[in-house]
């Protein structure tokens, strides 16, 4: 027939065959073969003397435990030969058969095994666990915070590996040893703040790139690694190719963040780099082929350095300090609210003053909207002096210009907003309210 799988698979299995009797013995008698002695039995029925029950020549049954005939010999030998064999298998399904076939195509060979297994030669990406790392402790860990003093602040918003054309990571085993090989960059993106006395008076984003991370840098490749820094404006908008022109002019506040990058950031950043390298050293050292999450491989790498310990102190601290400064504030106004002005709390109290006068009482915004709603009760007032009351803003203007607008106080002929924190938004806001209400005049500070 012609070779095929199962032919070639089958050949390789044990067959029962009866031993070929020898051929001094083919010839002989049946009767010379057999012994006068023998006594069939289908079951056994007690030892018998001078006999022993067992399958022999003649079948079943009690055989002379004397010498036997040298053909009867023969075939006993046989017969327990071809007993001992063990039971052929059956033959493979076409399943098996097309499985195998499969294997063999796979492999190389039909033993199923990789070719790496037979050069014990195993290998695990990398990738995923150095992004995922780069997250958990570059962008989540504090807020992403890079930098920051009493001039300037800056946080690492989106990072990721640059693996590139050539760049790879492999966790590899060979010959029962484990090591990391890899090469790649690193990518992220800033956003940071410009401050003076406190307050921000520009923001500013920018992109961070670090080149050729290797497996065989050290501590000093780590400390000297270049970052290539760049801002927005120096990158062109979409539907531009490089090197056009115009690319637009930076804010000067761009710029000082961008050099407070180049002075601030390196330190941070190559610490990182130098912390990942670290912890991909401790993967190939434990040599374990599931890798941990990279999330809790940080969090223990924080804990470890003190640093997350550190954080939290300082994060605890802030905390009862902003408790504190809520609470002295909640104190102050609540002695402010106690010891109002009298004419304060008159405008709250009496509908019938013709001239509310609250100039210099200190009033705040928290104090508008009760001194509102007293004012639409008062019909007869013509004068609403809110002249040095500083902290009373656009804001806290709002909501009386809108009860005016609404027909409040319609005796009202002056409303004095001299001395107050209205800006061109109030002004605004007053000349729409002079063209329904004509008789009200609104005073303003000199422009």
């Amino acid at each position: 027939c012609k070779p095929n799988l199962r032919c070639a698979v089958q050949s390789c299995v044990p067959t029962r065959t009866r031993r070929p009797v020898p051929r001094c013995c083919a010839g002989a008698d049946s009767t010379s073969m057999a012994t006068s002695d023998f006594e069939p039995a289908a079951t056994f029925q007690g030892s018998r003397s001078g006999k022993e029950y067992k399958m022999g020549s003649e079948g079943l049954g009690y055989y002379p435990t004397g010498p036997a005939p040298p053909a009867a010999a023969a075939a006993a030998a046989a017969d327990s030969a071809e007993a001992s064999l063990p039971p052929p298998p059956p033959p493979p399904s076409a399943a098996a058969a097309a499985n195998a076939s499969a294997v063999a195509k796979t492999t190389g060979s039909g033993d199923g095994i990789d070719p790496k297994e037979r050069w014990h030669w195993k290998e695990r990406d990398l990738r995923d666990f150095i992004n995922d790392w780069l997250t958990a402790c570059m962008v989540t860990h504090n807020g992403g915070l890079l930098f920051e003093n009493e001039r300037f602040q800056a946080r690492t918003t989106i990072i990721r590996g640059d693996f590139g054309d050539e760049g790879a990571a492999f966790l590899n085993w060979r010959k029962g040893k484990c090591f990391a090989t890899y090469t790649f960059g690193v990518r992220f993106e800033y956003q940071g703040a410009v401050k003076m006395d406190g307050r921000v008076i520009g923001q500013s984003k920018g992109v961070v790139w670090l080149r050729d991370v290797g497996n065989f840098d050290d501590d000093e490749a780590d400390a000297n690694r270049p970052l290539d820094i760049t801002g927005t404006w120096q990158h062109p908008p979409q539907g531009q190719q490089p090197g056009q022109t115009p690319l637009r002019e930076p804010e000067p506040y761009e710029v000082q963040l961008k050099e407070a990058m180049i002075e601030f950031s390196p330190e941070p950043v190559r610490a990182r780099i130098c912390q990942l390298r670290k912890a991909l050293d401790v993967l190939a050292e434990q040599g374990d082929k599931s890798l941990p999450k990279a999330e809790d491989v940080v969090a223990a790498m924080l804990e470890e350095s003190g640093e997350a310990g550190a954080i939290a102190a300082a994060t605890e601290e802030a905390r009862i300090q902003a408790d504190a400064a809520v609470k002295a504030e909640e104190y102050v106004e609540g002695l402010r609210r106690k010891h109002r002005h009298d004419r304060h709390v008159a405008a709250l109290e009496d509908p019938t003053l013709a001239t509310v006068s609250l100039s210099y009482c200190d009033l705040r915004p928290a104090d508008i909207g009760e001194l509102v709603d007293a004012l639409k009760k008062n019909p007869v007032a013509t004068t609403v002096d809110l002249n040095a009351n500083n902290h009373v803003d656009d804001a806290a203007l709002q909501p009386l210009l809108l009860a005016l607008a609404n027909g409040a106080m319609p005796e009202l002929k002056v409303l004095n907003l001299q001395g107050t924190g209205a800006s061109v938004v109030s002004r605004n806001m007053c000349r729409g309210l002079k063209m329904m209400r004509k008789a009200i005049e609104v005073r303003f500070d000199e422009e």
